[in-house]
């Protein structure tokens, strides 16, 4: 028993030094998730409108919410950008030092300390500058602030390792004339927990539309507007504020969105949370076919909004009403046949022909 317990202990220090030896190649969503550990609380984002030749002058609050141990912070910009193994607002992050700048970067405008040290439960601000060169054409530069904890010993009363790293996303848009370009690539019924687009025919019910834009311009894009839900019976339902967030589609991304048909009535009720319903409910459908008309709007400052529309449709056939259509049609044909039989019997008389009956030679 000694002995197993010994090999297990020794198995679990080794998996824990192999995962401290690892990169870190954490991925930090864009929007609405602040990116930080337990024990350090940041920003999760900044965001500035600064135009070419000026700058800007900010401060950034941390605060150690470890109570017992003081906290060393090394603090360092890198790039990122959206991970491309999925649409969504997830951003992956250059952590190679030797890493090139994105074309989009705003690393080399940052200006800010490289360490920092806050005691146990204690907030400080710390000064940063971003500053916009003379010659920088219109666009949106954005990249990261990484935040880690530098190593130190158990005696000193410092936090070690991964248990206090985060990010801060830093967007700087720079205005002017530039080129917008968002399409819509898709849009219909979407299933949130699988992730994706749901089939023309379904048998069961959409609880979510789900669209996916395509950014194409050099401008980081916020898009509003509505989506159109409307069935055969000219029933109609509209999705307001499709984007609560203003969450962005970067550059060269394409991300998909989704809006709950119908949300959760006690999140649309609370007025005192200021974070928009996420919960999706049974939105009443009735058997038959959709369709779905998103209506987008995009356009930074300065330049003129642009709308895309897109329209689809698609059917929502559960299986009772598959069901009950096949046995209406059972029964249709049944009595259909019988009233057409009689009244042909009524009309020309009985059927002529038919088999004889044979006779056998005796």
């Amino acid at each position: 028993m000694k002995r197993t317990k010994s090999i297990a202990i020794a198995a679990l220090a080794v998996l824990i030094a192999v995962v401290h030896m690892l990169p870190a190649t954490s991925v930090f969503a864009v929007d609405g998730v602040d990116g930080s550990s337990s024990a350090l609380s940041i920003t999760p984002k900044k965001q500035y409108e600064i135009a070419a030749g000026n700058s800007v002058d900010d401060t950034l609050t941390i605060r150690n919410a470890d109570n017992s141990a003081s906290l060393n912070l090394t603090m360092r910009v890198i790039d990122f950008t959206y991970d491309d193994k999925q649409d969504s607002g997830v951003a992956k992050l250059f952590l190679d030092e030797n890493a090139e700048n994105t074309p989009w970067s705003l690393k080399s405008y940052i200006s800010l300390p490289k360490t920092v040290t806050i005691g146990p439960g204690e907030s400080k601000t710390v000064d940063m500058k971003v500053s916009i060169p003379q010659n920088q054409g219109a666009g949106s530069l954005y990249s990261a602030i990484i935040y880690s904890s530098e190593s130190g010993s158990s005696t000193s009363g410092t936090n070690v390792g991964l248990s206090a790293s985060g990010v801060t996303l830093v967007f700087a848009n720079v205005p002017g004339k530039v080129h917008e370009d968002l399409k819509i690539e898709k849009v219909g019924p979407y299933d949130k927990i699988a992730r994706n687009y749901m089939s023309y025919i379904n048998t069961t019910m959409p609880e979510s539309i789900g669209y996916t834009l395509k950014n194409s311009g050099n401008w980081a894009e916020a898009p509003v507007g509505s989506i159109t839900l409307q069935g055969w019976f000219g029933r109609k339902v509209e999705i307001n504020n499709i984007n609560p967030t203003k969450s962005l589609v970067l550059i060269g991304q394409t991300r998909t969105f989704s809006s709950c048909i119908k949300y959760d009535e006690k999140e649309v009720a609370n007025a005192k949370s200021n974070a928009p319903p996420v919960t999706c409910v049974n939105p009443g459908l009735w058997p038959g076919y959709y369709s779905v008309s998103a209506d987008l709007y995009y356009g930074s400052n300065g330049n003129n909004t642009q709308e895309i529309v897109k329209t689809v449709g698609f059917w929502y056939l559960p299986w009772w009403f598959i069901v009950l259509v096949l046995v209406v049609l059972g029964v249709g044909y049944y009595y259909g046949r019988k009233i057409y039989l009689k009244v042909r019997t009524a009309l020309y008389g009985p059927r002529a022909g038919g088999k004889k009956k044979s006779s056998r030679r005796r």
